[in-house]
């Protein structure tokens, strides 16, 4: 069985943390300040696409429960949006030191 309410939860907050971040940044001209916002992008792109995953191994439980193609694509998402939001958050920290 999948840890779908932890996989979810994370990337709900990593969500919650690259909205801070972007609004945070959006009157910002610098580049770090840019860069902080397309990386925020990025990472709802990430969220996104772990959604269609998740949806598709829910409904894969009830017609095939082997583990297919979903299940990867949820993980390296997974760490796609962690990746994109550490990146955001460095560069909202360095547009501060600006």
């Amino acid at each position: 069985m999948l840890p779908i309410i932890p996989i979810l939860t994370g990337g709900i907050v990593l969500l919650a943390v690259n909205l801070i971040v972007y609004i945070d940044r959006m009157h910002g001209r610098t580049r770090s300040c840019r860069s902080a916002r397309d990386f925020c992008a990025v990472s709802f792109v990430f969220f996104l696409a772990a959604l269609f995953a998740l949806l598709d191994l829910t409904t894969q439980v009830w017609i095939d429960p082997s583990e297919n193609l979903a299940l990867a694509i949820l993980k390296s998402t997974g760490g796609g949006l962690a990746i994109s939001t550490a990146s955001a958050l460095g560069f909202c920290m360095a547009a501060r030191l600006d």
